[in-house]
């Protein structure tokens, strides 16, 4: 097999007739290792070397942008540098200069709807576990297509099923860690099944989280409860539906939740950044009340839906 050695004209060339169709979807990209901001979907690089890469040694975060507007973004921002934290790993910048460079990149971008990511990483410098190695912490910004579900399936509803895979150990699941594996394998499980969702159980039989959303019911008392945050990440849209629930009179809380819990279940929801609030009518074989999406899921998701209209919790970037 003839394999070429590839120079820096080389690989220039390369990159250029490398197009895909996928490419349309990405619109800007920031790198703290370029120190700067790329359009062209062709460079949107991360050294090979960063523990990112080969390690998954790094945080994320995924927020939406609606009407030039990013839902969340503190909110978001404030569970980075929680998810860093807890991997003792530094901030490549302050929380305000994070912000400006998201707002920045999205100003760049240029869409009105879009998904943005933004990752910190431990850095590059080197293969190995040793996390000091790495020279310096490193911030990436992506902004990408929003991909949402359809109207369609917020009418019909979504199915889920059982998770047959060990879940990521609580301290773990608190951190939103770019270390993925068994998210991916939830959701590898999912598809193979036929499935929206799988959910995860933890090792005392509790309802944990699916592999990138959060769980919620409703019960018999027309409660809206959510697991406990031991073994789940804090969820923002979660956390942010219950508040709005609150303020509207209904109750929530906060509990354990059984198997048998999500069979007796008036209603079930999951919740996460691109679903809002997505309606469940299927547990496994067991149909969810009376089998179409409930009228307090879609309550929720229309107060998510004026949440985001009123701009109360939204931060504008068309005007920098």
């Amino acid at each position: 097999m003839n394999i070429p050695v590839i120079d820096e004209k080389n690989i220039f060339e390369i990159l250029q007739v490398k197009e895909h169709a996928y490419h349309r979807e990405y619109y800007a990209f920031y790198s703290s290792w370029f120190g700067g901001i790329i359009k062209n979907p062709h460079f949107m690089l991360l050294p090979i070397d960063d523990h990112i890469v080969h390690r998954g040694d790094g945080v994320f975060e995924g927020m939406k942008v609606i009407a030039g507007a990013v839902y969340l973004l503190d909110e978001h921002l404030q569970r980075l540098i929680i998810s860093a934290n807890k991997i003792s790993l530094k901030l490549a910048f302050s929380f305000d200069e994070m912000k400006q460079i998201i707002l920045k990149t999205l100003v760049t971008a240029d869409q009105e709807n879009a998904m943005v990511r933004i990752y910190l990483s431990r850095g590059p410098g080197g293969f190995s576990v040793d996390p000091y190695e790495s020279v310096k912490s490193q911030f990436y910004v992506v902004v990408t297509q929003l991909k949402s579900p359809s109207a369609k399936k917020y009418e019909e509803g979504a199915v889920i099923g059982k998770c047959n895979i060990n879940i990521v150990p609580s301290w773990l699941a608190q951190a939103k860690s770019c270390n993925f594996i068994p998210n991916v394998l939830m959701k590898k499980e999912a598809v193979d099944r036929k499935l929206d969702f799988v959910i995860g159980i933890d090792k005392y039989g509790y309802v944990t989280e699916g592999a990138s959303e959060n769980i919620i019911i409703v019960d018999e008392n027309e409660t809206i409860i959510h697991p406990e945050l031991d073994y789940i990440l804090k969820g923002t849209m979660m956390t942010r539906a219950c508040e709005l629930a609150q303020e509207h009179g209904y109750v929530t809380q906060i509990k354990n939740i059984k198997l048998e819990d999500l069979q007796s279940a008036r209603e079930i929801m999951m919740a996460g950044t691109s679903l809002n609030l997505l309606p469940v009518v299927q547990y496994e074989n067991h149909k969810i009340g009376n089998g179409i999406p409930g009228p307090i899921s879609k309550k929720l998701n229309e107060l998510i839906l004026a949440d985001i209209a009123n701009g109360c919790h939204s931060t504008p970037f068309k005007d920098l």
